[in-house]
């Protein structure tokens, strides 16, 4: 793992709303057994003060694990289902993802490492939101 900066966009729409998030961070970047993985800790200006995430990438296949007092686990794969327990400072609750698309361009060193997927959220199979995901990379090896 090599040092990283992290710059996350999130859009969510939601009842003909939309909200877009944006914020860069610090952490950990690394790429072992074709498997990417980026660690960053949160903090109270991103939502989640004392919590760690780690996004590993396996191809179409992105997990999302936050550990700390709000620890949960996202999986986006494209077009596949997944039902995940999501934890929040009031407590956990079961979401299903239904991934639609995902770019991953982690290995692609010219134009920047871009990791993107844009997927829905239903709670017992009630809608709840579209959402999309942006994560660039700029890593320690990116800047040699």
């Amino acid at each position: 793992m090599v040092p990283a900066e992290f710059y996350i966009t999130s859009k969510v729409i939601s009842d003909g709303e939309e909200e877009v998030t944006e914020f860069f961070t610090v952490g950990e970047y690394g790429k072992r057994k074709g498997v990417y993985t980026m660690r960053y800790d949160e903090t109270e200006g991103i939502g989640y003060e004392n919590c760690t995430v780690t996004i590993t990438v396996d191809g179409d296949c992105i997990t999302i694990r936050r550990t700390g007092p709000a620890a949960s686990t996202l999986t986006a794969e494209k077009g596949v289902k997944h039902h995940c327990v999501y934890g929040t400072p009031f407590g956990d609750f079961t979401m299903g993802i239904n991934t639609y698309d995902v770019r991953n361009d982690l290995e692609n060193d010219d134009e920047g490492k871009i990791l993107w997927f844009k997927y829905s959220i239903d709670i017992n199979n009630d809608f709840v939101s579209e959402n999309e995901m942006l994560i660039r990379v700029r890593s320690e090896e990116q800047a040699t």
